[in-house]
């Protein structure tokens, strides 16, 4: 059984043991360490279960960022997003906020920076969204935010919804905050 807050930022040096690399065959690979290149992990899946707590994660994605997982996305329907964001909710080091699709359709997109005088430039644009922290989480319609987000000093859950042809489903990006020793 892996926890998943556990392996979040861990380098796979230190976790070969669990993960199996799906970026290249084991003959690739092995071809590499002949030339003496460490090629960088860019997939994997885990050879045991994966836990988000007491949830088990069926569909994962890991991404890697040198070599470390820097970030594990999964896939929940909504009755098990549910059973996630009320179990999160009782964790005091997590700071929840959601933003509702309406606030995001009424929200106007604001240049960052005009500079489009200069030639070849694109023109940015955002949207800024402030949360009222009076407001009230509607659990039983959580299909009417565009998205839902709890942070920690460690960690950040940004949990969304997506729609297939068939169905809706939920998209859990869970990412360690990140420090400057990653990105040197």
């Amino acid at each position: 059984m892996i926890q998943l807050l556990e392996i979040l930022g861990k380098d796979y040096e230190s976790l070969k043991d669990v993960i199996i690399r799906t970026d290249f065959d084991s003959e690739t690979l092995e071809s590499f360490s002949k030339a003496g290149i460490n090629a960088p992990v860019s997939e994997g899946k885990f050879n045991e279960d994966l836990y988000f707590f007491t949830f088990k994660i069926e569909t994962y994605k890991i991404e890697f960022l040198r070599n470390k997982i820097c970030q594990i996305d999964f896939i929940g329907d909504k009755n098990k997003t549910l059973e996630i964001i009320d179990y999160l909710r009782t964790i005091k080091d997590f700071e929840f906020k959601f933003i509702s699709r309406q606030q995001v359709e009424e929200t106007e997109w604001e240049i960052m920076d005009d500079n489009t005088e200069e030639e070849s430039f694109t023109e940015f644009k955002r949207k800024r969204f402030e949360f009222d922290p009076s407001s009230q989480f509607d659990a039983n319609n959580i299909d009417k935010y565009s998205f839902m987000a709890f942070r920690s000093d460690d960690v950040n859950i940004i949990i969304k919804e997506e729609f297939t042809e068939n169905r809706p489903f939920f998209v859990f990006e869970i990412y360690k905050s990140p420090n400057i020793e990653d990105f040197n």
